[in-house]
């Protein structure tokens, strides 16, 4: 019997490899606003003294205040102000032209005062979905819930201002640990505080349908069913079934097969191991049968897609 101890969540990260760019930390003053591009990863924030307002198109205004950690997945354009009606700076551009790593906004002297540190996760661009669909399009983790959140945000601030030798080493680890202690406070039980989830990281949290997940993620080798993946969860096929592409948004063996391609994706790409042995390592009894599968799920056949990888 596999490990069905096995953690969904740390295999899409380490699929996903992802790697933290740190913007700046911003420093405003009075009255301000900053204007964000559309994304296409993951954007991270703190708020380090003070608060603020963050806007997104469409939706109704989150206030932030000092402590809180947010999220956006792949995000659209939003704004970050002190208020709404001030006229927006485009915050790429100050980044860039930015000499130190601190953006400032107006005067020292004009209050209130806001300080933010920000950035954004590049993820593996074939599975990054696996991440990006699976998060709300904002996340707000308030400060009282961020405990362990909140212990990192003094050592990610030093570095952000740090010139010492490993400095970005030090803020990609930093600005990780940022990421894992975010989805684990989304995998967590639900509250009123929670925003809903999609996918696989919305499942997590269920403990039944949690359990056949990780089943699946064990058994990448060996192959699963149907009734053996209800067994686990404890539940009739029929009422597993509903409840397993309720939460996960999609039948289960479909899961399961999605979830190889994207281990296949990733090892055509940064591997050379040989079509054949990957096929095996994957659970398909050969070549053939692993090229059609893909061919099904990906649209094209492994060669083309490891040529296309370069």
């Amino acid at each position: 019997m596999p490990d069905d101890a096995r953690d969904p969540l740390a295999d899409v990260l380490a699929l996903l490899r992802p790697q933290a760019v740190l913007a700046a930390e911003v420093r405003a003053y009075g009255r301000w606003s900053l204007a964000f591009d559309r994304q296409p990863a993951v954007k991270f924030g703190v708020v380090v003294a003070g608060e603020c307002l963050l806007a997104i198109h469409k939706r109704a205004p989150t206030k932030l205040r000092a402590g809180d950690v947010f999220l956006l997945g792949g995000p659209p354009a939003f704004v970050m102000a002190s208020d709404l009606k001030t006229p927006s700076r485009n915050a790429n551009e100050l980044f860039t032209a930015a000499r130190t790593h601190v953006v400032r906004l107006g005067s020292a002297r004009d209050k209130p005062g806001v300080r933010l540190v920000g950035g954004h996760f590049e993820l593996d661009a074939a599975n990054a979905h696996l991440l990006v669909d699976a998060l709300p399009p904002f996340v707000r983790i308030p400060a009282g819930e961020a405990i362990p959140l909140r212990h990192l945000m003094p050592l990610l601030i030093d570095e952000v201002r740090s010139e010492q030798p490993g400095r970005m080493r030090a803020l990609d680890q930093l600005a990780q640990l940022v990421l894992t202690y975010a989805l684990r406070w989304l995998d967590a039980a639900s509250g009123e505080s929670k925003p809903a989830r999609t996918g696989w990281l919305r499942a997590l949290a269920d403990a039944q349908i949690g359990a056949a997940l990780r089943h699946i993620h064990a058994c990448v080798a060996t192959g699963t069913s149907l009734p053996v993946l209800a067994r686990v969860a404890g539940m009739s096929r029929t009422a597993f079934a509903a409840r397993f592409k309720a939460l996960v948004g999609q039948p289960p063996l479909a899961y399961a097969i999605s979830w190889r391609m994207s281990l296949a994706k990733d090892a055509l790409c940064t591997t050379d191991r040989p079509i054949g042995k990957l096929a095996f390592e994957l659970g398909y009894a050969s070549e053939s049968a692993f090229s059609m599968a893909f061919r099904r799920v990906v649209g094209c056949s492994p060669r083309a897609y490891r040529d296309a990888a370069g």
